[in-house]
């Protein structure tokens, strides 16, 4: 079989597979059983928490915790201390951990592009102006572009 044959079939395998398993027929279904109500009175209508952990949470129903990953112990403090220190920790860890700015390094203008994405694709809270241009400058200042490695960077060639 020629190699360009043998791709061709290749890709239409994983097409028909892709097409027959539309209705998830080769995944195994997971089901998140509910708490039954104990008595029907007006409480019962509210959210009744869900047993178990993991998988899709039916609407209306209540995780007993958050999973590991979710459940971060960040604080005002774990950012540099600075003037925005607040606001940047209250506006950006409502979505995620601290961890994920501190790790960034950027321009001004890449700070500024990203908050806009977060707010155009995240659904992020947009900011009074005020707020907006102190959290900006507060990251700009404490996660600026790290300095290029030393991998391509030869000394003896300068």
């Amino acid at each position: 079989m020629k190699p360009i044959t043998a791709v061709s079939v290749s890709i239409l395998a994983l097409a028909v597979a892709l097409l027959v398993d539309r209705g998830a027929g080769l995944r195994p279904r997971v089901e998140i059983p509910q708490a039954a109500p104990a008595s029907p009175t007006p409480a019962s209508s509210a959210p009744q928490a869900a047993t178990t952990r993991g998988g899709t949470l039916a609407k209306g129903t209540i995780p007993r915790s958050l999973p590991p990953d979710a459940s971060h112990q960040d604080t005002v403090d774990t950012l540099p201390p600075g003037k925005g220190q607040e606001e940047t920790f209250y506006m950006c860890a409502a979505c995620h951990g601290t961890a994920l700015i501190k790790q960034q390094g950027m321009s001004r203008e890449l700070w500024e592009a990203s908050f806009q994405l977060m707010i155009d694709r995240h659904g992020m809270a947009k900011p009074d102006d005020a707020d907006r241009a102190l959290i900006i400058d507060y990251l700009a200042e404490n996660f600026p572009p790290r300095r290029k490695g030393r991998g391509g960077d030869n000394p003896f060639l300068k």
